[in-house]
């Protein structure tokens, strides 16, 4: 998830604010007003740089949607229709299940969950900033390894 630069970009925003309210309670008049308007017009913009990205990286997680049903799992990214990605997948194709360390997220709450496939569109299908993983692991699990028996008995026969 992208909780780190959420993390990060947010420190920059409030760093920038209180720089903000340091430079004007008194700290620019030992300078020239040259100095305190490149002083404040660096401030501003990194109050905009901070709240911009803080913005993206919640807009990345907020707006993917990975829907999963027993045939396929169908990923979409994106912030708005214009810009949206879909992405589909057959469950059979799916090699690997992992559930890797929570981290950061599991103060929270949420994990991630990464499904390898066979597919060349998606090699690596990342379901991120989930509740109750485990959960889900223990609903795909039953339905992946049947389609995978199934799919091994119908090309075995060939």
């Amino acid at each position: 998830m992208n909780l780190g630069s959420f993390i990060f970009w947010g420190l920059v925003f409030a760093a920038a604010g209180v720089g903000l309210v340091l430079w004007n309670a008194g700290l620019k008049a030992q300078y020239t007003p040259l100095i305190d308007q490149v002083v404040r017009y660096s401030i501003y913009g990194l109050l905009i740089v901070g709240v911009l990205n803080v913005l993206m990286s919640y807009l990345t997680v907020k707006c993917e949607r990975t829907v999963i049903t027993r045939n396929k799992i169908k990923e979409a990214k994106g912030i708005t229709s214009i810009f949206r990605q879909e992405l589909f997948c057959e469950m059979s194709e799916v090699s690997d299940i992992k559930s890797p360390p929570a981290g950061l997220m599991g103060l929270f709450g949420l994990s991630t969950l990464v499904l390898e496939t066979k597919d060349a569109d998606q090699p690596i299908i990342r379901i991120r900033a989930i509740r109750n993983r485990d959960e889900l692991v223990q609903k795909i699990l039953p339905i992946w390894r049947k389609l995978k028996m199934d799919r091994k008995g119908y090309f075995g026969d060939k």
